[in-house]
């Protein structure tokens, strides 16, 4: 059982690292929040969001989910289509 609680510290991400990345994450929203309000186009627009969208959903899924701890494999099995489906939608929007 000291080998379990030993091995639980070492691989736990500390409070701080949480506290940070809720920290981005609240600047993230403020900054989506921030440009709701902007008199940019459209296609801009939309660009902008995705791109936020999806850094929030890589921090959430990176921290919070515990994926920086697993395989890089699963990591680009997440990422690739997300990137794919961001620059599909962009291309569709700006066209």
């Amino acid at each position: 059982m000291d080998n379990k609680a030993t091995h639980s510290a070492e691989t736990s991400t500390p409070r701080r690292t949480y506290a940070l990345v809720f920290l981005v994450l609240v600047i993230i929203t403020a900054v989506e929040v921030g440009l709701a309000s902007t008199a940019l186009s459209r296609g801009l627009l939309t660009t902008m969001f995705l791109s936020l969208s999806f850094a929030k959903a890589a921090l959430v899924a990176g921290f919070y989910m515990h994926l920086n701890h697993d395989n890089r494999l699963y990591t680009y099995l997440l990422v690739l289509p997300a990137i794919l489906l961001m620059v599909f939608l962009t291309l569709l929007i700006l066209s």
